[in-house]
């Protein structure tokens, strides 16, 4: 994927204590036509850094003071923060690359590196970083066409998901047969599915999403 297929704005945040090496990756980042920003430090980052700004990061392993480039990854992960991180490290060794990946990193290069291997790294992370929050998003809209459901509807809904037919969802809740059928037909509609398996399938896909049943998760929301 070129700089000019992905989502405009995103950044490059460059974080090392060393100035020569921040401009240096700086121009890198550049010269290829994305935008970049550079910080002397994690803590100068995290005052200033949105999740809604969308890029990846590239910092520093180890820093002659404040936080390290792993602190930093645990505190964006603190803060609900899910932008890309590439660690580079001069001390690379596996034990580092462990830590690194284990927090998350996109991946951990040495500092000696080549200018494609780390081009190569924060593509990735911004190809990473545009699907999530495509991602993110297709999962919000997800789950406000869940939201219209009212109350009555989501009881129906889940006798409907769990394979229970018409007539005894209509006995269970001492309700009309009709009125069955119309609530589910206002389910299938409001969440813009035409037929119970494919409202099983993106119910399934929406549960895995919120760790709880949708059928949860909107009752909770409907007290």
């Amino acid at each position: 994927m070129q700089p000019n297929s992905l989502p405009q704005k995103q950044t490059v945040f460059i974080i090392d204590d060393n100035k020569a090496v921040r401009d240096s990756i700086a121009a890198l980042v550049d010269i290829r036509g994305v935008p970049v920003e550079t910080f002397a430090s994690g803590e100068k980052f995290l005052a200033e850094y949105s999740d809604a700004a969308p890029g990846c990061v590239v910092t520093d392993f180890r820093m002659e003071q404040g936080m390290t480039g792993l602190d930093l990854q645990v505190a964006l992960r603190e803060r609900g923060f899910e932008i890309p991180v590439i660690v580079i490290s001069a001390y690379a060794n596996v034990s580092n690359a462990v830590q690194a990946m284990h927090n998350g990193a996109i991946t951990l290069l040495e500092k000696n590196c080549s200018s494609d291997e780390l081009w190569k790294a924060i593509m990735e992370a911004l190809v990473t970083d545009s699907e999530r929050r495509a991602a993110n998003q297709a999962n919000k809209s997800l789950i406000q066409r869940f939201e219209q459901l009212k109350p009555e509807e989501l009881v129906v809904m889940q006798r409907v998901i769990d394979g229970q037919l018409n007539k005894v969802i209509a006995k269970e809740l001492s309700i009309s047969l009709r009125t069955v059928e119309t609530r589910r037909h206002n389910v299938l509609e409001k969440v813009g599915v035409a037929s119970v398996p494919e409202l099983v399938r993106i119910y399934v896909e929406l549960e895995q999403v919120l760790g709880q049943t949708p059928f949860q998760y909107l009752m909770n929301l409907a007290d």
